[in-house]
């Protein structure tokens, strides 16, 4: 039996398959995000995520939260698995890492994808991004803090930044199209409401934030949350 031009198939297929298999990720950092740290097949991405980041990182800094470390974004070609839902991103507190689809991945992960009732675009991308910096900066400032039972403070705030680093048209037109106050008090912020209505969850969210007098009080309850949901004073 001649085995050369199984051999010879096999190891042509070796080096076709290591010619074209996945790009071996660099690195790659934002001019003046100095607490950003990029891992990316290529630089396709990199505007867009040092964009967002700075947008998210300028509009917390407003309420005293600053990132406190490095924040490792990873931009993933494929799918990512949250809790057994496809998300365009999460972040992981345990490493400090976020994890984010690239732009056209998300665009051809449905036939319409859509974020605020809206079909996603550049923009929604970059509010994409501030979310997860907002997740990753939230953790950095609640270092007493060993457990969180809920995510409601942290998708309070995290849907707040993605609703500000949007353009001011953009924000007013999702607001508009959405009959929604800011939240009251004695209301209660909740996944449950998020999971059934997050575009109002985001409106609600946003607008509580932004028209409150004097913020500082909430933000210091939000990050010593410790229960399944925030009761409004």
């Amino acid at each position: 039996m001649n085995l050369l031009p199984r051999f010879v198939s096999h190891w042509l297929f070796l080096v076709i398959a290591f010619l074209t298999g996945p790009a071996v990720a660099q690195q790659f950092n934002c001019d003046d995000l100095a607490h950003i740290e990029i891992n990316a097949p290529d630089d396709s991405m990199i505007s867009d995520i040092c964009t967002a980041s700075g947008k998210a990182i300028v509009f917390l800094n407003k309420y005293h939260l600053q990132p406190k470390r490095v924040i490792k974004i990873e931009i993933v070609e494929g799918a990512i698995d949250k809790h057994g839902y496809a998300a365009y991103g999460s972040y992981d507190r345990q490493g400090d890492l976020i994890q984010i689809l690239s732009l056209p991945s998300i665009l051809k992960s449905s036939a319409s994808p859509q974020m605020y009732d809206e079909p996603f675009d550049r923009e929604h991308y970059h509010g994409a991004i501030a979310h997860e910096i907002t997740h990753a900066i939230f953790q950095h400032n609640t270092e007493n803090v060993k457990e969180q039972l809920t995510n409601a403070a942290q998708e309070y705030l995290a849907h707040s930044t993605q609703m500000a680093v949007l353009s001011a048209e953009r924000r007013s037109r999702i607001i508009a199209g959405n009959n929604f106050g800011p939240w009251e008090s004695g209301d209660s912020i909740s996944v449950t409401y998020m999971g059934l209505n997050p575009t109002g969850f985001a409106v609600k969210s946003y607008l509580h934030l932004t028209q409150s007098d004097d913020p500082q009080p909430f933000i210091k309850l939000l990050l010593k949350n410790n229960w399944f949901f925030i009761s409004v004073p």
